[in-house]
C-alpha cells in the first residue's frame, strides 16, 4: 500500500496539474471533431517546446535515480553506471538506425508503446496505492501505450508513413508508398476495441476491494475514453507532442520529485511552481548536452534528409529513440524498487519526516 502522504500528494497533482490537462486535451478533442483545421507549423509547438519544457527533460535526472531509491546522497559509485548504461543502449540504438532504418523505427515504437504503458500504469496505481497484479499488470500498460501508438495509425495512417520516411530518409531508409490498407486498420480498430474490453473488465475486478474502488476504476476509464478521442480527432504530430510533454513527461516529473528529499514539503503544499523550476534547473546540465547532440545529429544528417519541418522532427526523434531505452530500463528499476511500478509499500523517509513535521 503507497504511504499516505505520497498518496496524498499524487492526489494533489491529479486535481491541480493532471486534471486542467485532461480539460485541454478534451477541448483540443472537440474542436478538431467540430472540424477546426489546426496549422500545420503550430503542430509541431509542442516537440519544439518539448525540447527545453517536461519532454526531452523529464529523462535528464536519471543518473540521480538510484541514489534517490535508497534515499541516499548521488555519488560517482551510483551515477557512473546510469551513464555507462546511456552509453552502451543508446549507441546501440543509433548502430541499429544506420544498419536498418526500418527495424530501428518499429522499433522505437514499440519500444515507446511499452515505456508510455509502463508510465501510465505507475501513474494510475498512485489513485489508490493498490497492486496492479497478474494480468492486470500486463493488460493495463499494453492499452495505455496502444493508446497513442495504435489510434493515430488507424485514424492518421498517412500521417504515420510521412514520420516513417522522415525518421529513415537520412539514414538512407526509402520513404513507404501509399497509406495502410482499408483491412488493416479495420483489424487493428477491432483489435483495439477487444483490449479496451478486456482491461475494463480486468479493471473491475482489480479495483474491487480496494480503497479507491469504483471511483479508481472511473477514473481509469475516463482516461481511456479521453486518450482515445483525443488520438481519433487531433493531428497526430499535435497529440502525441502534447502528450509527451503534458501528459507522459509530467507524470514522470511528479514520480521524480516525490524522491527529492528538498521537494517533499512544496509537494505536499502544492507549489508545483517550485518543484517544476528546481527540478528544470536539475535537469538542465544533462539536458543541455541532449541538446548539443541534437544539433550535432542536425549538421550530420540534414543534407541527405532535408530541412522541413517532418524532416527535423524525424532526426528529434532518432534522439529520442536513442534515449528512450535507457531511460525505461531505468524506469523498469525505479518499478521494480516501488513495488514493481504498483504501489510504494514504504514512502522515503523525507517524505515521511514532513508529514510528521506537518502533523
Amino acid at each position: 500500500m503507497t504511504d499516505a502522504t505520497e498518496l496524498a500528494v499524487w492526489r494533489l497533482a491529479r486535481r491541480q496539474l493532471f486534471v486542467p490537462v485532461d480539460i485541454i486535451l478534451l477541448v483540443l478533442s472537440v474542436a478538431c471533431a467540430a472540424g477546426l483545421r489546426i496549422p500545420e507549423p503550430l503542430q509541431y509547438v509542442p516537440f519544439a517546446l518539448g525540447l527545453v519544457i517536461f519532454g526531452l527533460p523529464h529523462g535528464a535526472l536519471d543518473h540521480l535515480v538510484p541514489a534517490r531509491l535508497a534515499d541516499r546522497r548521488p555519488t560517482v559509485a551510483t551515477v557512473a553506471p546510469v551513464v555507462g548504461l546511456y552509453l552502451v543502449l543508446g549507441a546501440a540504438v543509433a548502430v541499429l538506425w544506420v544498419v536498418s532504418p526500418i527495424v530501428a523505427f518499429v522499433f522505437f515504437i514499440a519500444l515507446t508503446w511499452f515505456h508510455w504503458g509502463q508510465g501510465d500504469a505507475f501513474a494510475s496505481a498512485q489513485r489508490t496505492g493498490d497492486r496492479l497484479g497478474w494480468p492486470r499488470a500486463v493488460g493495463f500498460p499494453l492499452l495505455r501505450g496502444a493508446l497513442p501508438m495504435v489510434v493515430p495509425l488507424i485514424a492518421f495512417p498517412a500521417t504515420y508513413a510521412v514520420v516513417l520516411g522522415a525518421t529513415t530518409r537520412a539514414f538512407g531508409g526509402s520513404s513507404p508508398s501509399g497509406t495502410l490498407a482499408a483491412g488493416i486498420r479495420l483489424a487493428l480498430g477491432v483489435g483495439m476495441v477487444v483490449l479496451v474490453i478486456s482491461v475494463t473488465l480486468l479493471d473491475v475486478r482489480g479495483r474491487r476491494g480496494t480503497p479507491g474502488g469504483w471511483r479508481a476504476w472511473l477514473g481509469d476509464v475516463a482516461e481511456v475514453a479521453l486518450l482515445a478521442f483525443f488520438f481519433s480527432t487531433v493531428p497526430p504530430v499535435l497529440a502525441v507532442g502534447l502528450y509527451f510533454a503534458l501528459w507522459h513527461s509530467l507524470r514522470h516529473i511528479v514520480r521524480l520529485s516525490v524522491l527529492d528529499p528538498v521537494l517533499a514539503r512544496p509537494l505536499a503544499e502544492g507549489r508545483w511552481g517550485l518543484v517544476l523550476l528546481r527540478f528544470t534547473g536539475q535537469a538542465a546540465p544533462v539536458t543541455g548536452v541532449a541538446l548539443l547532440i541534437l544539433a550535432g545529429l542536425f549538421f550530420a544528417l540534414i543534407p541527405r534528409a532535408g530541412g522541413n519541418p517532418m524532416d527535423l522532427l524525424g532526426i528529434y526523434l532518432v534522439l529520442i529513440s536513442a534515449l528512450t531505452l535507457p531511460h525505461a530500463v531505468i524506469v523498469a528499476i525505479m518499478d521494480h524498487a516501488q513495488g514493481r511500478g504498483h504501489g510504494r509499500t514504504e514512502a522515503p523517509s523525507h517524505v515521511q519526516a514532513s508529514a510528521e513535521a506537518g502533523s
